[in-house]
């Protein structure tokens, strides 16, 4: 049974009705139509995982406040909806997600993603083996030859640059709330996600990388070989190694809340 792991660890570590295993952050900004498909796609991957939903809208200017009501409306109980008045960026979102969490665990959903049991069951048959889970790709689905090599290259210079050395650091990851909560983030852009695992890396978390699969995209196309992505990506990347090596390893993390 895809969910057996999970529900034995649930049933072991997790007999209080009202204690969490999950938070799923839900970053959206302009996403009210892609919405309803990835929090009904979450609905069928945890139907019985005490978790919860909570969709950060990031100031949208179309109707994703008033779809992600509706929707908790109809998941009550698993969805909590939080907005900024103003568009804040991508990492101001994952700190109202992470501040917000009340799950013991916490992983991030991208609006425009359909998570299935499919994406999920690697993660649940070890969660609790280590404080976070790193989502490794076993292919790039839809990446053309340029993407598969900027998907090769980027792991090596973070491990140059910062001694991490993952087979994958932008791929789904799951969190110990206790050690998340505690990271500051600076970066707004892709290199968030190494800026998160490298503090955590200094605050002592222990990792296992997870074999995973990623499913193609349905609609659109990764931005991942656009030039400005790309330079963009690389400004902010040199710009987290640079302020590492300025401040102290003790500035990277922020005890307590």
């Amino acid at each position: 049974m895809l969910f057996a792991k999970l529900t034995e660890f649930n049933m072991s570590q997790h007999n209080q009705d009202t204690e969490l295993l999950l938070s799923i952050v839900v970053p959206a900004f302009n996403e009210a139509e892609n919405l309803p498909a990835c929090l009904a796609a979450l609905r069928e991957t945890f139907p019985g995982t005490p978790c919860e939903v909570l969709v950060i809208d990031d100031g949208s200017a179309d109707a994703t406040r008033a779809v992600a009501q509706r929707l908790a409306a109809d998941w009550p109980g698993r969805v909590r909806v939080h907005a900024h008045e103003n568009n804040q960026g991508l990492g101001a979102v994952l700190k109202t997600g992470f501040q917000l969490a009340r799950g013991r665990y916490v992983t991030v959903c991208p609006a425009d993603f359909e998570m299935t049991p499919i994406d999920w069951q690697p993660f649940s048959e070890r969660l609790g083996h280590a404080d976070v889970l790193v989502g490794c790709r076993r292919q790039r689905a839809g990446y053309n030859p340029l993407m598969r090599f900027n998907a090769w290259l980027y792991p090596q210079i973070v491990a140059r640059m910062f001694a991490l050395r993952l087979r994958d650091v932008n791929w789904i990851c799951v969190y110990r709330r206790s050690l998340i909560e505690r990271v500051a983030i600076t970066q707004k852009g892709i290199p968030m996600l190494t800026e998160i695992l490298v503090k955590l890396r200094d605050l002592g978390a222990t990792f296992l990388e997870i074999e995973c699969q990623m499913q193609p995209r349905r609609h659109g196309v990764p931005s991942a070989a656009r030039p400005r992505v790309m330079w963009r990506t690389l400004k902010g990347l040199l710009g987290l190694w640079w302020a590492y090596r300025l401040l102290p390893v003790l500035s990277h993390a922020r005890i307590g809340r």
